[in-house]
């Protein structure tokens, strides 16, 4: 009974980290691809974004977890997250060759319609 309830337990777990890592994955390529149209990006550069934006995430998943785990404060996950953005700011800029106060508006946009993205 303890071996069926444990391989349930571990299933669950393994699927909906899994469906997170897609749906990460999902709003990443949507990024990407929006960011290419907006910017005229090519192949190259695409694949920069794409790893670039990526590290982002992680780092903001990664602080979240360590965050409810209890392993750093609320203040510790804020600077954590603001400094990814910073860095994914400032990497996306040189990449686009704007600076930030003229790609402001599209990260704006994306951030909306990414929330609504099924």
């Amino acid at each position: 009974m303890k071996q069926i309830i444990l391989t349930l337990v571990l299933a669950i777990t393994f699927t909906v980290s899994y469906g997170q890592g897609k749906w990460q994955e999902k709003q990443n390529d949507y990024f990407v691809t929006e960011a290419a149209k907006e910017y005229n990006l090519n192949e190259e550069q695409q694949e920069e974004l794409k790893e670039t934006r990526m590290e982002m995430v992680v780092a903001f998943m990664d602080a979240n977890k360590k965050s409810k785990s209890g392993e750093i404060t609320t203040e510790e996950m804020k600077g954590i997250n603001r400094e990814a953005s910073s860095n994914f700011n400032s990497s996306f800029s040189k990449l686009v060759g704007k600076p930030y106060k003229e790609i402001a508006p599209f990260l704006t946009r994306m951030r909306e319609e990414l929330k609504n993205l099924k």
